[in-house]
């Protein structure tokens, strides 16, 4: 098993904040640099698998410290908070398994 860093969802406001933009700035040093956006264009990709049987790539967008895919409707982090049914005292997790890529899945607390 990879190291793992951990976002609890506290509140359905979290939910709710985690359905439009999972934020990564408190785990920022977690991934490799050249996968954040620049001025240039958007950063190294990231596979992320999910608990659901499915992935995504994506970066990180520079500025929000977010993963740029978050749709509801196609594979992205908005469609994995909704389809994994996060809610109050869940957390997200976030393991490493190589240098660009992660897998996403959710734990109780």
């Amino acid at each position: 098993m990879g190291e793992i860093r951990t976002l609890p969802v506290r509140s359905q406001e979290d939910v709710w904040f985690y359905e439009k933009q999972i934020n990564l700035f408190d785990i920022l040093d977690f991934f490799p640099p050249d996968a954040i956006g620049s001025e240039q264009g958007e950063g190294k990709k990231l596979l992320i698998e999910t608990d659901l049987g499915w992935s995504f790539e994506t970066d990180i967008e520079k500025g929000k410290f977010c993963f740029r895919k978050k749709s509801k409707s196609m594979p992205g982090t908005g469609k994995w908070v909704v389809e994994s049914g996060l809610k109050p005292g869940d957390s997200i997790c976030i393991e490493r398994l190589g240098e660009h890529h992660y897998k996403l899945f959710k734990s109780r607390t």
